[in-house]
């Protein structure tokens, strides 16, 4: 007995509702991976953005500015040196104050009076060929320290003390809320920037960078909300294109389904409008150049004249099963040509006409003599899934016909299996195969094994394809003797054949 699949399988709303699903599946599938990818390059982004923040700020205090901040400052802190000290060269964002403390002690800052601030560990630095000395103020947490300069010009000194709020707002305007920044020099106490308290539940990133040339160590470090605020954005971003997805699939999917019955409509159509017809390729026997039989190949030619080439609408006669009814009215076309024809005629057919028993329904309402020149080429697209059935078919219909032939031999689902249980015993050489010959691809041994093997089985070979002359040398010398191709001719309708036949005559 032969299994189905239930009808409901077929239902389009359900295949529908399927396809609306699959990108709404992958997309959750891919979900967490898309986020901790998105999440790794926004870390390193922001890290990258930071990093040049602080050194740009470190820059801004570079030998070339303060070189000429000394030599224009008289070192008297009169207005003249307030207001410089208070100009955009020496009083960036980065400056929270910065102040002039002259050898007799007196001081001045951009903010006017003198400020006091006291400095936990110091330790010098070179920024270029000059000598800085940096230091940390005395604080109670690490959030709270600040980074001072302070540069020398003999007894007289200029001090800056850092803005810590301008790490703070670039931590905030790359991610409010999910950095924090550990600043840290060899030999000062360390610096904490950006949030004060982290949330470290769900997701914590953490890296170092050391920046040679300053001899200092940046770590940032992310939080929760760094997570959720890319998991929320990558969540609508994928929410988003797997609805439009899901929706452009429905309608290709509705759209492909109208055109696959508006193409059952149309082949119904022409079966009632007798509108496949058959043509005819020539097989020659290259000894003596005479039509030992001939191909019948479908030919779809539509009322309105247009032909329809095969591969645009045998494969989906043959999975909609219509096929079977197309082939029964070819049968009959070819019955009314036989007495015309030269040889045998053979029939494409697929392992639905031998399943179905088509061919021996056919044969039985049909008792003509001629009919024993019809041969049929079985071919290898689809494998024959009821072997029983197949070879019940066979040997019912096998001593009403000339012969079976195996189709397109070597390149689909049976070969040699097919020929052991089916009991056939002639195979057509796929074009594939012929092409090789004079060429250095690799599938010409495995030409001359199928030649071989025909010949130890003795079996029946045509040779399809055959294009041009140095093929038929090959395959004349090899023992392959019937051939098919545009060498020859191309597939022809009835009258065009019969024509071909007066030239063949002449030329004998």
């Amino acid at each position: 007995m032969k299994w189905s699949f239930p009808r409901w399988c077929f239902n389009p709303w359900l295949h529908s509702c399927l396809i609306f699903l699959l990108p709404i599946l992958l997309a959750s599938t891919i979900y967490p991976w898309l986020t901790a990818y998105s999440i790794e390059k926004r870390f390193n982004r922001d890290f990258d953005e930071i990093t040049l923040t602080f050194a740009n700020g470190v820059d801004d205090f570079k030998q070339k500015n303060i070189e000429r901040a000394f030599a224009k400052l008289s070192f008297t802190c009169n207005e003249d040196d307030i207001a410089l000290l208070n100009s955009q060269s020496l009083s960036p964002a980065i400056v929270r104050f910065i102040q002039l403390e002259l050898a007799d002690g007196k001081k001045c800052s951009n903010i006017g009076p003198p400020v006091n601030y006291h400095l936990d560990r110091s330790r010098s630095l070179f920024f270029g060929t000059q000598q800085v000395d940096i230091a940390t103020t005395v604080a109670a947490t690490d959030r709270a320290r600040s980074l001072a300069y302070a540069f020398h010009l003999g007894e007289q000194k200029l001090v800056v003390l850092t803005n810590s709020s301008v790490y703070n707002e670039t931590l905030s305007n790359l991610c409010h809320g999910c950095y924090q920044l550990l600043i840290s020099y060899q030999g000062l106490s360390p610096m904490v920037r950006g949030t004060e308290n982290l949330d470290e539940n769900h997701s914590i990133i953490k890296k170092s960078r050391y920046i040679k040339t300053l001899d200092v160590t940046l770590t940032l470090k992310a939080g929760d909300d760094l997570y959720w605020q890319e998991a929320y954005r990558i969540g609508v971003v994928l929410f988003i294109a797997a609805l439009i997805a899901a929706f452009l699939a429905v309608i290709f999917y509705w759209n492909w389904q109208s055109a696959r019955v508006s193409l059952g409509m149309l082949l119904q159509k022409g079966m009632s409008r007798k509108e496949f017809i058959p043509y005819y390729q020539p097989i020659i026997d290259c000894r003596s150049g005479e039509v030992v039989g001939q191909e019948m190949l479908v030919r779809w030619r539509r009322f309105d004249g247009v032909l329809v080439q095969p591969n645009q609408f045998i494969p989906y006669a043959e999975d909609s099963g219509l096929i079977l009814p197309i082939t029964d009215l070819l049968l009959d076309q070819v019955y009314r040509d036989l007495a015309q024809l030269k040889g045998w005629v053979s029939i494409n057919i697929v392992a639905q006409h031998l399943e179905s028993g088509l061919l021996s329904q056919w044969f039985s309402l049909n008792r003509d003599p001629m009919v024993k020149r019809i041969a049929f080429e079985l071919t290898e697209r689809k494998p024959i899934t009821q072997f029983e059935l197949a070879l019940a078919e066979i040997k019912a219909v096998l001593p009403l016909c000339h012969d079976f032939k195996l189709d397109d031999f070597g390149t689909g689902f049976g070969g040699f299996s097919y020929l052991q249980r089916l009991g056939i015993n002639s195979i057509k050489i796929d074009k594939m195969f012929i092409d090789t010959i004079g060429t250095k691809d690799l599938k010409g041994a495995v030409l001359d094994a199928i030649i071989a093997f025909g010949h130890e089985s003795n079996m029946e070979m045509i040779a399809e394809g055959v294009e041009t002359q140095e093929q038929v040398d090959y395959l004349a010398a090899k023992g392959v003797y019937q051939h098919q191709g545009y060498f020859y001719s191309k597939p022809l309708p009835l009258k065009e054949l019969l024509h071909f036949y007066l030239q063949v005559s002449h030329v004998r």
